[in-house]
């Protein structure tokens, strides 16, 4: 470097020949920059200070005041235990809330667990003994830095350097001056909220290069002064060691933040992590290399940042106030990252065309090299390497904030759609059948109308919300930076191209621009086929999922054939519309595949023939270059809207659901009282369901006055409104008029008790249909209550469960599975009841409690619990069908019919007017009233003991069988752990997609397809460089000398090769040296042949996509088919030990994958694979001396990847599993939100879904840090490729040509990308072929026997008679569990009525099953008509027997296809039917189609008179009682021979069952029928009554002898019912009819 001491040139180049020009250096770099910087930083110190006044918050902890010189105390990393950072303004806490937002609002929520204890702590990392050594170091370099400066002043052959820039000096002392005074502030520790470090750091970054040119000048061009040439090699070492000290800093101003959750799990140690492991992700270096040891557990896996969890996120959003769109507050709450995302994306947009346009350079190089100096070559090489490596910095940087922004926009809509679920309005389905009936000037399927038109959102809506709209948005927002990024990219693009090539730069451009719309049109049509696709969809998965939940009924009746072919009728139409998809994306894959050739060709043939120039080597393959560059950000364009317009619609939905009505509940609660209100229940009120609807149910004219401290009853017909009651009661329903009354608006971590009683003035409520967690027994009593053991007792006692408890595996820590499926109905509702009597909740809301248990266990609970000591002084209101039972001591009775009260007093009021019905019974119990309630107790009491004395004398003999049960009994585990495979996917389970993708021909088609396709790309940029090569006036021989010349070429150049390799020229030695002749053909020749090879290209590659993708759906079409056949013909243990959420999840998210992503993803690997292997072989063959680099290029490659992909599948694995529990917490809130409301314990579940979303996004995120750690390194061994490959080009000069040095070097600047997509594709494929794994898995699962035996059909008549025979029947679950049925032996004649009775689990149901052969006898057998069930199929069985369950199972659908699902009946008979069980009346006019002829009624509408009317999932909008007797009435369509009834009449009220029970003797008088009751008067009369209990017959006889005989346990429970003398009576009359029949 020289001394330059005449004046500036007016004309300021960057570059003086090779190097950078003084003027630029001493102006630019040495003056204007860090000028810049320092007026920036100033600027933004200036800024925060003003904040900080503003606001006047204390935002940093004062914890590390301690002089830095002093020693550290403790550990090099000193944790201080405090809990401060969860510090929110006390006025959120202090502000006046409505009632509501107490409940629901997130901003209310303590930071707690479930247990209480706090979310977290925030722990503070001071600097060590190590840092503060650092920070010395750097604060010293400082003050020598400053010295050189302050020097360049004062000693003259330092000032000469500076003779025409005077000013330099003295601003490079005042930047240097300002970096001391920053140094010296951070050394005292008073940074204060400033953020000084990051200031000097941003200094040293920005003064990396400066310094690095100024001293390449030192070394290229030395100075005269050698005081001068120490000055910048000093400046260039300091710069360097001061970014690298504080580069390498833990801990800059403040003490980095960490928060522990103290569950085990480490703290994120992001924030703990220096600058050079951030850029470079190596702080997770320890999470990848664990997972490479050994497979990672799930605590394995750090937690987030404090800002990343859930809870803060909502506080914070829930903060900003505003009232705007859900949709703009997402994305004003991530305004931050989003802008720092737009900031990396536009420089990467400027950094990659770095390497395309050095490339030039270095080709003009090689093509005339002395026209470049050899220094300059080599710092173009340099930058090449050096620009890559900063541009994946920058690119993974943003990619890194979207996935950022991607997990905290899924947590704020999960969270969002969550809390609005808790608070949503209960609605019912005649609301959307009405909203749809009302769109005249729309026709849409019943699909589409569902989800587009609906007011409000189904179940499964719902949840699509939170699993599919929650993931397409966050994933949207994790790429919106590609529009900032395409956008410069394209400006940059079309300028560097018209600077090379001129208007036909333009030219060829604009046909880019000409294919966008055939490209948006093709785009939009995907669009429109995954619209229609997903709709179907959506459909395929609600009668999977309706499937899947009525299992047993479909069981019961044989329909699993029918129910696949209306599943797999859905299927094929979606695989119609996947294949219609497939067609027009290959089609889109040809337009992808063409356009580089077009454009390239476009251009080339304006530049050639229109411009006249020649087509030289560096510039066709810069264009290239450039022109490849130019379509990606077209396509992330067109791609970016396509995906912007999908999160728009599922933005929509959200929007549209979080603005749906909420309930009112607490709003009505809050009614101001007068003197004359009651304290609990109605003044004057109308309550409605779904006002203005025509099949709506209203509550009119409600007046009631609830007696509080007391029992109240609620009595009345099926169908009258009691359920609507309670509801009402607790503000479920919509309030038109008047008033409620009801003490629980306070939420329940709110609530204090009352120091007296113990007492809180809340509300417990037991539904009819038992809500319970899948958790275990304890856990669904306590519900979260303070625990106490001798309450918890007293209530396990009071509600019958202490028999029970012993009988299950684990006691009260026996896992009840998904709606407590291991639970028989009346130990579910027992649970339910436990639930509300444990709680401290003052009023008890108990809905039908009694309808699922026998009558001595409904009479124990009657005593002990509803009127026991835990229920004094509790307000209990109580539905029920017991009037016997129930209303003796009730103070206050309240009798309904159809929606109206139309008596409300005591007994003896209701008796007297005949409201209580016509039973002898109750008459009795009133009457008793009058004696001494100690000695009705004390009665009971000892009839009850005497049960249970008698029971137990039962147990004694059946000790022995226990005790060689017990060690087969697992503790309580039913839902066993999801499955997750660790390690790579088995070979096997590709061999097993392999099967099921094709045979040998559609194999061999694929690999042909592929070679081809790779093969003709390489020929195209082969014949580009022939091209350019004959248009720099030289001719390849390698294409056209003659064959024999090129023979003998390849032949010499072996043998040369053989004796001594020369490393520096192409392998094959004269065959790829140029020769100088004149090229023989035009350009017409060269653009044809380059035209015909780019058409082959892209119709190879388009038909390769086509290939692959139709083999793909052809292969999980018949992996979703079978195993939707294995499960449906499972083993019914298999649904009781797999929640339905999980096996949802295989048919959705896992059949998802096989059908769209793992071919594309697997199509890509492979052709990033073949480009990869192509791009090392064309640079060995060019340039020989790559091969040895290249072996150890494979090597890191293959480590980088191995270590990837130990991580992320173990990562992606535990990703899909934690989503599962989000659906199911999801799912159980939704069906139990009642429960919940009525609890006041919103909160809780909210803090738990929030708890949930974390987990699920902690391994969500850390699997995509992975994947940018991959990402950089990939990226970086790209770059060391692309610089070796220029490096070999540089040494081989003068023995290679521009042309081979061009395809050499635009390949390698390419396998970049190609490496990093073979490692990352392989590993989405590898998970997507985890699904495969997960369905594989359920094709392997337990089958029920054969459905039919060829051999062994019985007769079409069977059953003729209807003989049962069960002889010595053992039955047990599985093998490793207990005998639930003992040594049954019991025959039945035909045409007889058995009754079959015994207390709750004691085997009635199980026994009943057994006759449909859900598990097959383990010894005995049973035989009917002769015939053993076991040695016939299944659906032969099935079909000959009917059983009415225990649980009502409807569809959704209609009445018609309930009752006559495949359209076997005439309407008249399903009418028929309909009235036979009560559901109408002989007098009410009965229509197929239409209400109107009743709808201007001012009364509830009977919605069965019309057989259209909707029924929704489950029967959702009937009434427990009108679902058992819809059940009833499908049955009885079938008019069978054996019919089984297991409580089919439990929740229909007393009148209505014994018309019913009438119906049955006379309809089916030529039946045989087996009855499992507990109402103890419905089978009296029967033939024999079978008494069970702990899984062995007990008693076996006619019901008259039984209750004759005051031993007998039947008589007991007869005794314990209180119907004793009706009993006898009716059995007596029974008998007596019986023997004058003989």
């Amino acid at each position: 470097m020289n001394s330059y001491n005449e004046s500036a040139p007016t004309g300021c180049n960057f570059w003086d020949n090779d190097d950078i020009s003084p003027c630029i250096r001493k102006s630019l770099l040495d003056s204007y920059l860090p000028t810049a910087i320092v007026v920036g930083s100033l600027l933004y110190l200036l800024l925060i200070g003003a904040q900080q006044i503003k606001t006047h918050r204390k935002l940093y902890a004062k914890d590390e005041t301690q002089p830095l010189l002093e020693p550290a105390n403790g550990s090099p990393t000193d944790y201080s235990n405090t809990y401060g950072t969860i510090d929110y303004e006390e006025e959120q806490f202090t502000a006046e809330l409505t009632t509501s937002q107490k409940h629901f609002d997130i901003s209310r929520l303590e930071p707690l667990k479930d247990d209480g204890t706090p979310l977290g702590l925030v722990k503070y990392v001071h600097r060590d003994g190590w840092e503060k050594v650092k920070l010395i170091l750097e604060f010293i370099i400082l003050i020598f830095q400053l010295g050189i400066a302050v020097s360049a002043l004062f000693v003259p052959s330092l000032n000469q350097e500076w003779t025409d820039y005077k000013l330099t000096p003295l601003v490079r002392v005042f930047v240097w001056i300002f970096l001391f005074s920053i140094g010296f502030i951070r050394v005292l520790n008073k940074s204060g909220p400033f953020p000084l470090a990051n200031i000097s750091l941003l200094f040293y970054i920005a003064n990396i290069v400066p310094s690095a040119l100024s001293f390449r000048s030192v070394l290229i061009h030395p100075h005269t002064s050698q005081l001068v040439n120490y000055y910048y090699s000093f400046q260039f070492i300091n710069n360097t060691l001061l970014f690298l000290l504080l580069g390498s800093a833990r801990v800059f101003d403040h003490p980095s933040v960490l928060f522990d959750t103290n569950n085990g799990v480490k703290p994120s140690p992001e924030n703990n992590s220096n600058f050079f492991e951030i850029v470079t992700y190596s702080w997770i270096d320890p999470l990848i290399f664990k997972a490479y040891k050994t497979p990672l557990q799930f605590n394995d896996i750090w937690g987030l940042r404090i800002d990343d969890y859930a809870y803060f996120l909502l506080r914070k959003f829930k903060d900003l106030g505003f009232t705007k769109t859900f949709t703009y507050k997402i994305f004003y709450f991530s305004k931050g990252d989003l802008a720092a995302q737009a900031l990396w994306a536009s420089i990467d947009s400027m950094l990659i065309f770095g390497p395309s346009l050095l490339l030039k350079r270095i080709l003009e190089y090689v093509d005339t090299p002395e026209m470049t100096s050899r220094s300059m070559a080599w710092l173009y090489v340099l930058t090449m390497f050096f620009i890559q490596v900063t541009d994946s910095l920058v690119s993974g940087r943003s990619l890194y904030l979207g996935r950022r922004v991607c997990i905290r926009m899924k947590a704020l809509i999960i969270g969002e759609v969550y809390a609005k679920a808790l608070r949503r309005r209960m609605t019912s389905p005649e609301e959307l059948v009405e909203e749809i009936d009302s769109k005249d000037d729309k026709v849409l399927s019943t699909e589409q109308a569902s989800k587009e038109e609906s007011k409000s959102t189904e179940l499964g809506g719902i949840i699509n919300l939170m699993a599919v709209d929650a993931s397409k948005v966050s994933e949207l927002c994790s790429y919106l930076h590609f529009f900032v990024n395409s956008f410069f990219m394209i400006i940059v693009a079309v300028t560097l191209l018209y600077r090379l090539l001129g208007w036909s730069a333009l030219a060829g451009s604009s046909s880019i621009l000409v294919l966008l719309p055939l490209n948006y049109k093709l785009a939009t049509k995907i669009g429109e086929f995954q619209k229609e696709m997903l709709g179907i969809t959506d459909n395929r998965i609600q009668k999977l999922n309706e499937a899947f939940q009525s299992i047993r009924i479909i069981k019961f009746f044989a329909w699993e054939e029918n129910f696949a072919k209306d599943i797999m009728k859905v299927r094929n139409e979606e695989i119609r519309y996947l294949r219609y998809r497939v067609i027009v994306w290959t089609c889109s894959a040809f337009v992808w595949f063409i356009t580089p050739t077009l454009v390239t060709l476009i251009s080339f043939y304006f530049y050639v023939v229109f411009q006249g120039k020649i087509l030289t080597t560096p510039v066709a393959f810069t264009a290239l270059s450039l022109f490849n560059l130019l379509r990606s950000p077209l396509d992330q364009l067109s791609d970016m809207l396509s995906f912007m317009v999908q999160s728009k619609v599922s933005l929509d939905r959200v929007q549209k659901f979080l603005e749906e009505q909420e309930s009112d509940k607490y709003e009505q609660l809050a009614h101001t009282r007068d003197a004359t209100s009651p304290e609990v229940g109605f003044e004057n009120a109308t309550l409605s369901w779904n006002k203005g609807s025509k099949n709506d149910f209203q509550l009119k004219d409600i007046d009631i006055a609830f007696k509080v401290g007391k029992l109240n009853v609620i009595i009345g017909p099926t169908g009258s409104g009691k359920t609507s009651l309670l509801l009402g009661l607790l503000g479920e329903m919509q309030l038109t008029n008047g008033k409620i009354f009801l003490p629980g608006s306070t939420p329940r971590d709110e609530l204090i008790p009352n120091p007296e009683t113990g007492m809180t003035e809340a509300v417990a409520y037991c539904s009819q249909i038992a809500w319970l967690l899948n958790d275990t027994v304890k856990n669904n009593i306590v519900f979260a209550a303070p625990f106490n053991q001798q309450r918890y007792d007293a209530v396990i006692e009071a509600c019958g469960l202490s028999r029970d408890l012993k009988v299950l595996d684990a006691g009260d820590a026996t896992e009840i599975g998904e709606k407590g499926i291991t639970l028989s109905g009346g130990q579910k509702q027992r649970v339910s009841l436990a639930r509300a009597l444990y709680s401290n909740a003052r009023h008890v809301l108990l809905d039908d409690c009694l309808s699922a248990v026998d009558s001595h266990t409904a009479a124990w609970i009657y005593e002990n619990c509803i009127t026991g000591p835990l229920m004094k002084d509790r307000t209990c209101i109580l539905v029920s069908h017991n009037v016997a039972l129930t209303v003796r001591d009730a103070a206050w009775i309240v009798a309904m019919d159809n929606g109206r009260v139309i008596e409300q007093g005591t007994c003896e009021d209701l008796l007297s007017s005949g409201n209580l019905g016509h039973d002898d019974l109750v008459s009795t119990v009133i009457s008793s009233r009058s004696q001494s309630s100690v000695n009705l107790k004390q009665l009971n009491v000892t009839d009850t003991s005497e049960i249970h004395q008698k029971l137990k004398q039962i147990a004694e003999s059946d000790k022995a069988d226990q005790l060689d049960e017990e060690r087969l009994t697992p503790r309580g585990k039913l839902i066993e752990e999801e499955t997750k495979s660790s390690g790579a996917v088995s070979w096997e389970v590709y061999k097993f997609y392999g099967r099921a993708f094709g045979g040998i021909f559609i194999w061999f088609v694929f690999i042909a397809a592929f070679a081809a396709s790779q093969g003709s790309n390489i020929m195209q940029s082969v014949w580009l460089k022939i091209w350019a090569a004959a248009n720099d006036k030289l001719v390849s021989p390698a294409f056209t000398m003659s064959v024999d010349r090129s023979l003998n070429a390849l032949k010499e150049g072996f043998r040369a090769s053989v004796v001594s390799v020369e490393w520096s020229r192409p392998f094959g030695g004269e065959m790829f040296r140029l020769y100088s002749e004149e090229s023989s053909h035009s350009s017409g020749y060269y653009i044809t042949i380059y035209a015909l090879i780019g058409l082959s290209y892209a119709l190879i590659s388009a038909f390769r996509v086509y290939v692959v993708f139709m083999g793909g759906i052809v292969a999980s079409n018949k992996i979703f088919e079978d195993m939707l056949t294995k499960i449906l013909y499972a083993k019914l243990r298999f649904f009781d030990s797999t929640p339905i959420g999980r096996i949802m999840n295989r048919f959705s998210k896992d059949t998802e994958s096989i059908d769209q992503e793992l071919a594309p993803y697997a199509e890509g690997f492979i052709v990033s694979v073949l480009q990869c292997g192509a791009t090392i072989l064309l640079i060995c063959i060019i340039t020989p001396g790559f091969i040895i680099f290249a072996a150890f290029i494979v090597i890191i490659y293959y480590f980088i990847g191995a270590l990837y992909l130990a991580s992320s599948r173990e990562l992606k694995r535990y990703d899909s599993i934690t989503v599962s529990p989000i659906h199911q917490h999801f799912s159980e809130t939704l069906v139990g939100v009642t429960t919940i409301r009525a609890y006041g314990d919103e909160r809780r579940f909210m803090r738990q879904n929030l708890e949930k979303i974390d987990n699920n996004n902690r391994s969500f995120f850390y699997l995509w840090v992975a994947n940018r750690w991959l990402a950089l390194r990939v990226d970086f061994v790209g770059a060391l490729v692309s610089l070796l490959s220029a490096t070999f080009v540089m040494l081989s000069i003068g023995h290679i040509d521009a042309g081979m040095a061009g395809l050499s070097l635009s390949y390698a600047i390419a396998f970049t990308q190609s490496a990093l997509w073979v490692v990352r594709l392989y590993s989405v494929v590898e998970m997507n072929m985890n699904s495969v794994e997960r369905l594989e898995e359920y094709l392997n699962i337990d089958q029920e026997p054969d459905r039919e035996i060829p051999g062994n059909k019985p007769p079409p008549s069977w059953p003729e008679t209807g003989e049962i025979e069960v002889d010595n029947v053992s039955l047990r679950y599985a093998p490793s569990l207990p005998k639930v049925i003992k040594n049954v032996s019991f025959k039945v004649e035909p045409r007889s009525k058995i009754g079959i009775v015994g207390r709750t689990g004691a085997g009635k149901s199980t026994i009943i099953t057994a006759f449909f052969r859900f598990v097959d006898p383990e010894s005995g057998s049973i035989k009917i008509d002769g015939i053993d069930i076991t040695s016939i199929g299944l659906k032969d069985l099935r079909n000959a027997v009917t059983i009415i369950p225990q649980d009502p199972t409807l569809f959704t659908g209609t009445i018609r296809s309930n009752l006559d699902p495949f359209n076997q009946y005439s309407d008249a008979e399903i009418f028929e039917s309909l009235k036979r069980v009560n559901l109408i009346s002989t007098e009410e006019p009965t229509s197929g189609s239409s209400n109107d002829n009743i709808e201007d009624s001012n009364e509830n509408v009977n919605k069965f008179l019309n057989l259209s009317n909707t029924v929704s999932e489950g029967g959702s909008n009937l009434s427990q009682g009108q679902r058992q007797l819809t059940c009833l009435a499908r049955s009885l369509l079938k008019s069978p021979k054996i019919i089984l009834l297991d409580e089919a009449t439990a929740s229909i009220d007393y009148n209505t069952d014994s018309k019913i029970q009438t119906t049955i003797r006379e309809e089916f008088s030529d039946s045989t029928i087996l009855t499992i009751a507990h109402r103890l008067r419905s089978i009296i009369d029967y033939d024999k009554i079978l008494v069970m209990d702990a899984g062995r017959v007990v008693e076996y006889d006619d019901p008259y002898k039984l209750v004759s005989d005051q031993n007998s346990l039947f008589y007991s429970m007869c005794s314990n019912s209180g119907e004793l003398d009706t009993l006898i009576k009716l059995a007596k009359e029974a008998f007596i009819a019986k023997r004058n029949k003989k």
